[in-house]
């Protein structure tokens, strides 16, 4: 017996063997390629010599193959232990046309589309494409375009692809009815959404096309609006677009479920950081028991509290929004529930849109770097450094999630805009008679960041030339150099003396810690004085050439929130400079500058700007009238630059003495696409003194100027605009008064 149980062992064991080794893949056969070399068949494939055949390994190949979108067909055999593989590859595309499209041009078309010449044709690419496509059209509202695709098979595997479209009309929206509203008017509704209705007046507008995108977003809008006036329970409860009967407009009927109002109860915080006092964090709140209910305040206090933590040293917080029923009817309870977050870390960063840029450029700009904890103040900072930089008309920094819980990827994107400028202009006037200004500036030189200018200005008693290079990364550290040279020559009509004045400069900054800067700088200028054989007594005394050395510092604290556009915190800026380093002029220079930022509404930033300043001379000397404080212009809006306070002849000298100080309101009118920034203004300051006795009996005692207007900064695409319209509170008699102010450069 136990003889036939090993001999029936053995019978399976040899017929199960010799099964296996019928099944074994010992060879791999490719047939039908043309562009694409067998081993990268058989990777893709994922198969290999030796393993065993099956039905189900073979139906991996056919699904691994198909899925590379190469192969338009794929046919698979096994037989005498060979893997027959025979394939026919995707043809290439030779060129992509389009026919039939008028109202969206081919660039636009191509943008869109994946299949490009030379790269593989696919008939499900072609269908993606195809959806891409008309979700243009559909964004511009034409609903029922069709696009079908047409194939010419040319020789060598390849084919041309023609898109043929067949453009519908732009589909409107005649009617927008709301149902169930009862505490807003429709009218209110409406003016809500971004979709209106077709009229005679939007023939220039696209607001009228139905657009279902767009709509969704209307009812994202119109819940917001409800939440934050006091409707937390706000929902629609149908909404219906439906297409009229013989024409090409759609009807669009909102059903909307108000909900009770609501006003907010207690503000409950349950903090497990230390260094967050709940009670503190109530005080700064805008959440206040009785108000009426607003969504958008639990976000404010919720970036109130997330700043907070960070200035307490906390990168990584959480924070849960609970509500509960309030002891009152119709109130509710908000509970902040603030833990330590898990800690997540930069994982990548990737800078995309700078086409003239380089990556450095802006990658210096950001203050963090792969491998650092994720910061979000630090995002936000290094937003508002880039957008400082002033090269870019966008900036955006997405934080991307990555297959690792504890890393993220940020991806900054700019739009690059133009960095230089060239200006001219022409102009009279009494002093100068007919003049004419040149000048050329260049922000982001060759994509490097370094400034160049160069002004110049003619008239037939001025010539003025000013040179300057600034490399503000120098040696590839934060290491500002900036070099000047100018020259400045006069001839004034209406004295008796010509001036010629002409300069060198050197500065360097650099930073001593995240908010304080430091700057020293150099400079070495004449200013030669030359009386003619008319002049008066003072004229005389004015003669001479005074050559001064000078060397200074600029001491700078920042705290504002954005260097780009500040709406709280503040800056101080302290400046000494000491002529007597060689030359002949021997003075010393102090200058105190301070600004305040407050948000005073949603809409409404406040500032409060001061600026004051002496220069005395020593060691028996008095300091130069060319080194002089001045004002008037964009110190001082309202008067004439240089063109206040004492005055010999017909000249203004400026003072030893000055102080500027101003109130202003930034409206944020939330017109950042078009870059234009509004300041209203209330300017107060005065410049006086002069301590050299030569100069005779000259009124230089202190006397306050006052104005109050507009200010209007536009970076258009013609150029920087920059209007100023004062009504003048307090003059001298003296002063040279400019209510309306105007320039303009042409950007490149």
């Amino acid at each position: 017996m136990i003889k036939h149980l090993v001999l029936s062992f053995l019978y399976l064991f040899l017929i199960s063997n010799l099964y296996a080794n019928e099944n074994i893949i010992n060879s791999i056969s490719i047939d039908g390629i043309q562009r694409i070399d067998k081993e990268t068949v058989i990777t893709y494939a994922n198969i290999s010599k030796g393993e065993a055949y099956t039905e189900e390994i073979g139906n991996n190949v056919l699904k691994n193959l198909f899925e590379t979108n190469l192969f338009s067909n794929i046919q698979i055999s096994f037989e005498d232990n060979v893997l027959n593989i025979k394939i026919q590859e995707n043809p290439t595309i030779n060129l992509v046309k389009f026919y039939g499209n008028s109202k969206i041009k081919d660039e636009d078309l191509e943008i869109e589309i994946l299949l490009k010449e030379r790269s593989v044709y696919s008939r499900s690419k072609v269908k993606k494409d195809i959806e891409r496509m008309l979700s243009l059209y559909q964004r511009a509202g034409r609903l029922s375009t069709e696009i079908n695709p047409k194939l010419e098979i040319l020789d060598n595997n390849r084919v041309n692809l023609t898109y043929e479209v067949t453009e519908s009309d732009v589909t409107k929206v005649s009617n927008i009815i709301i149902l169930g509203n009862t505490v807003f008017s429709t009218n209110k509704i409406k003016s809500i959404m971004k979709t209106k209705e077709k009229t005679l007046l939007r023939f220039l507008s696209s607001s009228d096309n139905y657009d279902p995108d767009k709509l969704e977003y209307d009812k994202q809008l119109i819940t917001q609006f409800y939440n934050n006036n006091g409707y937390p329970e706000f929902k629609f409860t149908s909404s219906i677009a439906q297409l009229k009967p013989n024409s090409n407009n759609f009807e669009i009927i909102l059903t909307i479920n108000e909900g009770d109002a609501f006003n907010f109860g207690e503000l409950l915080i349950e903090s497990k950081l230390k260094k967050i006092d709940p009670e503190y964090v109530k005080t700064i709140s805008p959440i206040k028991e009785g108000i009426k209910f607003n969504r958008s305040l639990i976000k404010d206090s919720i970036d109130q509290l997330k700043e907070l933590a960070q200035l307490e040293g906390y990168s990584f917080i959480e924070i849960d929004t609970n509500f509960l029923d309030g002891k009152d009817k119709n109130t509710i309870d908000v509970k902040l529930i603030i833990n330590e977050g898990p800690r997540v870390y930069v994982n990548n960063i990737k800078i995309a849109g700078n086409t003239r840029t380089v990556d450095n450029v802006i990658r210096r700009e950001i203050a963090l770097t792969e491998g650092d904890p994720y910061n979000k103040y630090s995002i936000d900072y290094s937003r508002d450094s880039i957008k400082a930089l002033n090269f870019f008309k966008e900036v955006e920094i997405n934080e991307v999630r990555t297959d690792y819980p504890d890393k993220i990827n940020l991806e900054v994107s700019v739009e690059e805009k133009s960095t230089g400028e060239a200006s001219i202009g022409a102009g009279y006037s009494s002093a100068n008679a007919a003049s004419l200004n040149l000048g050329l500036r260049e922000n982001n030189f060759l994509g490097k960041g370094q400034k160049v200018k160069f002004d110049t200005s003619f008239s037939d008693t001025r010539t003025a030339y000013d040179i300057s290079i600034t490399e503000p990364y120098f040696n590839n550290k934060p290491l500002s150099l900036t070099t000047n040279l100018y020259s400045n020559f006069t001839d004034p009509a209406n004295v008796n003396y010509e001036t010629e004045d002409l300069g060198f400069g050197l500065t360097s900054s650099f930073p001593l810690s995240t908010d304080r800067y430091l700057e020293i700088r150099y400079s070495l200028f004449t200013s030669k004085i030359k009386a003619n054989s008319s002049a008066t007594a003072y004229e005389n005394a004015l003669a001479g050439t005074d050559t001064v050395s000078s060397l200074g510092y600029t001491l700078a604290f920042d705290r504002r929130n954005s260097r780009f556009k500040p709406s709280n915190g503040f800056n101080i800026r302290l400046s000494q400079d000491l002529a007597g380093l060689g030359g002949d002029s021997y003075y010393y220079k102090n200058n105190f500058e301070f600004n305040y930022y407050k948000r005073l509404a949603e809409r409404f930033i406040g500032a409060y700007k001061l600026q004051v300043g002496n220069i005395n001379g020593y060691n028996d000397k008095y300091s130069p009238l060319s080194s002089n404080f001045k004002l008037g212009g964009k110190k001082l809006r309202g008067f004439k630059s240089g063109k206040i306070g004492p005055k010999l002849g017909n000249s203004y000298t400026g003072g030893q003495y000055f102080y500027l100080t101003s109130l202003e309101t930034n409206i944020d009118l939330d017109i950042n696409a078009f870059d234009i920034t509004t300041t209203a203004f209330i300017d107060l300051g005065s410049v006086w003194g002069l301590e050299n006795p030569a100069y005779g009996s000259i009124e230089d005692e202190h006397e306050a100027r006052a104005s109050i207007g507009i200010n209007l900064n536009w970076d258009s695409a013609i150029g920087p605009i920059n209007i100023i319209y004062a009504n003048i509170i307090k003059s001298n008699k003296n002063d040279t008064t400019d209510n309306l102010y105007f320039d303009i450069g042409y950007n490149f």
